[in-house]
C-alpha cells in the first residue's frame, strides 16, 4: 500500500573536520523525520478511509430507507362530487309557455285535445293548475265571478324530481287544485269528499281518473254549493297531458257540458 512519497537524505560530502560520528549523527536526524513523516501520513489515510467507506474490517456498507407515508402513485385521483337533489315542492307550476296551436273546432294542449261544448265560449291560455303547461281553457259563467272551467294541456313535472306516473299525477293535480285558497273565493270550511280514481283509456292511450267534490261550508253562492273537479292523465306520445273540468254542482248544463267535453277527448 501506497503511503506517500518516498524521502532520500542528502549525502554530506567529507570535507575537513567531518568524521563518522557527524554523519551518523545527520543520519540518524534524517531517519527519525522521515519515519514520522510516514507514521502522520499512515494515521491520516486511516482516519480519512473509515470516515467515508464505514468501520474498518466491517465489510460492504449498509443504508436503511426509513418510510415516513404512503408512497405516492404519481396521479391525482379525481375529487368526488356531491350531487343534490331537488327539494320537491308539494305543488310546483312551470313557468308558462304555450307551444301548441288549435285546430279548427278543437283546443289543444300537449298531447290532448277535445271539442269545446256549448256555454264554454271564453277561452284563455292561462291556467291556475299546478303542473301544468301548453295550456287551453275554456270557462262557462255560472254566477257573479263564478265560473265552470275545462282545461286541457301538457304535464310537466318539476326538474330533479322524478314523474310519479299517471295515478299519482292525477291525484295531486286535484289536491292542488282543492289547497289553492286562490281560486275558492269567498267560500269557507271546505272538504275533499267522494275522491275516486280509475283507470281509463283515451283513444287507445292508457291514463288515469281522479275524481272528487269540494264542498263548501260557508258561501253566498246561490246555484251551488260545491264543486266537481276530474283530472284526467294520459301517457300521449307527446308525453303525459292531462284534460281537468272544473264544474260547478247543480248547474246542469256545465256537468252535461263537461261530459261531452271528455267524450270527445282523443291524441292530436
Amino acid at each position: 500500500m501506497h503511503t506517500g512519497p518516498q524521502f532520500t537524505p542528502p549525502q554530506q560530502p567529507h570535507g575537513p573536520g567531518g568524521g563518522r560520528g557527524g554523519a551518523l549523527l545527520v543520519g540518524g536526524i534524517a531517519f527519525a523525520i522521515v519515519f514520522l513523516m510516514i507514521v502522520g501520513l499512515t494515521v491520516a489515510y486511516l482516519v480519512v478511509r473509515t470516515s467515508t467507506s464505514g468501520p474498518v474490517g466491517g465489510g460492504a456498507a449498509t443504508s436503511e430507507s426509513v418510510t415516513t407515508g404512503p408512497a405516492s402513485s404519481g396521479t391525482t385521483e379525481p375529487e368526488e362530487t356531491t350531487t343534490s337533489e331537488a327539494t320537491e315542492a308539494r305543488c310546483w307550476s312551470p313557468e308558462h309557455e304555450r307551444t301548441s296551436s288549435n285546430p279548427s273546432g278543437r283546443l289543444r294542449g300537449g298531447g290532448l285535445q277535445f271539442i269545446p261544448p256549448a256555454g264554454f265560449d271564453n277561452r284563455s291560455t292561462d291556467t291556475w293548475v299546478n303542473f301544468l303547461n301548453d295550456t287551453q281553457t275554456a270557462h262557462a259563467p255560472v254566477e257573479g265571478t263564478w265560473v265552470s272551467t275545462l282545461i286541457v294541456g301538457k304535464v310537466e313535472w318539476q326538474p330533479g324530481v322524478e314523474y310519479p306516473g299517471e295515478e299519482e299525477a292525477a291525484e295531486r293535480l286535484v289536491e292542488c287544485l282543492f289547497s289553492n285558497d286562490h281560486i275558492w273565493g269567498d267560500t269557507s270550511e271546505r272538504a275533499l269528499q267522494e275522491e275516486l280514481t280509475e283507470p281509463v283509456t283515451v283513444a287507445g292511450m292508457p291514463g288515469y281518473r281522479h275524481r272528487a267534490v269540494v264542498t263548501f261550508g260557508q258561501h253566498d253562492l246561490t246555484r251551488t254549493d260545491s264543486t266537481e273537479i276530474v283530472a284526467v292523465v294520459v301517457a300521449t306520445p307527446e308525453g303525459p297531458s292531462a284534460f281537468i273540468s272544473e264544474i260547478a254542482v247543480g248547474v246542469t248544463e256545465h256537468e252535461e257540458g263537461a261530459e261531452e267535453a271528455y267524450a270527445s277527448l282523443t291524441g292530436i
